[in-house]
């Protein structure tokens, strides 16, 4: 095996997306607070911020994955999506130390991860 094949097998390119997702995420929602010190905005106005965040992130992270792999784009996509949701949910489960009724909430989160992760492969 050459290098390129051995770095398109690694998973050093989806650890690296992953970062760059969170990179992303902490970036849009500094601009999220930074909207929220400013203006006065509803719960439903941040709520679909912080959803549009996740949406954003997904797809960026979809598309860089799908750009560096090449073939079987929105599987990879998939993956980081799905990666980056097992991240925000194990992280809700140890600040919030359970599920506190959000099940529905956290369903519709992975969908949404996935999902937008799946487009920016696509689209890559």
């Amino acid at each position: 095996m050459d290098k390129k094949e051995t770095e398109k097998n690694s998973a050093m390119p989806v650890l690296v997306d992953l970062v760059a997702m969170y990179l992303i995420t902490g970036l849009l929602l500094v601009v999220l607070a930074a909207l929220l010190g400013r203006v006065e905005m509803s719960d439903a106005a941040v709520s679909i911020g912080i959803i549009a965040t996740y949406i954003i992130s997904c797809f960026a992270g979809g598309f860089l994955i799908g750009k560096k792999k090449k073939k079987k784009k929105y599987l990879w996509g998939i993956c980081v999506g799905a990666f980056y949701f097992l991240v925000l949910f194990l992280g809700n489960l140890a600040v919030n130390r359970g599920l506190d009724g959000q099940l529905v909430h956290m369903l519709t989160t992975a969908v949404l991860c996935v999902l937008s992760g799946m487009a920016g492969g696509m689209l890559s």
